[in-house]
C-alpha cells in the first residue's frame, strides 16, 4: 500500500469538518472523546487538587456535605 502525506493547516480541517453531514461529524466527536479522555480527566483532578489545597476540607465538613445531599 503506496502512502500519501499531505499538509493541511487547522483551518483546513475545520472546513472539512463543516462539510461533514451530522452522523459523521457525531462519529469524529466520539472519536476525539476517547482520544483526549486521559488528558481532559488529568487536566480535572489537578485542578480539583489545586482548588484542595487553596481550600482544604476536613472530614468533618465532607461528611456534612455528602450528608446533605
Amino acid at each position: 500500500m503506496n502512502k500519501v502525506m499531505i499538509e493541511i493547516d487547522a483551518k483546513q480541517i475545520e472546513t472539512a469538518i463543516e462539510r461533514l453531514d451530522i452522523p459523521e461529524k457525531l462519529r469524529l466527536v466520539r472519536k476525539l472523546e476517547r482520544a483526549t479522555r486521559e488528558a481532559r480527566w488529568n487536566g480535572l483532578t489537578t485542578r480539583i487538587r489545586q482548588r484542595l489545597k487553596k481550600y482544604p476540607l476536613s472530614d468533618k465538613q465532607i461528611s456534612c456535605l455528602v450528608e446533605n445531599k
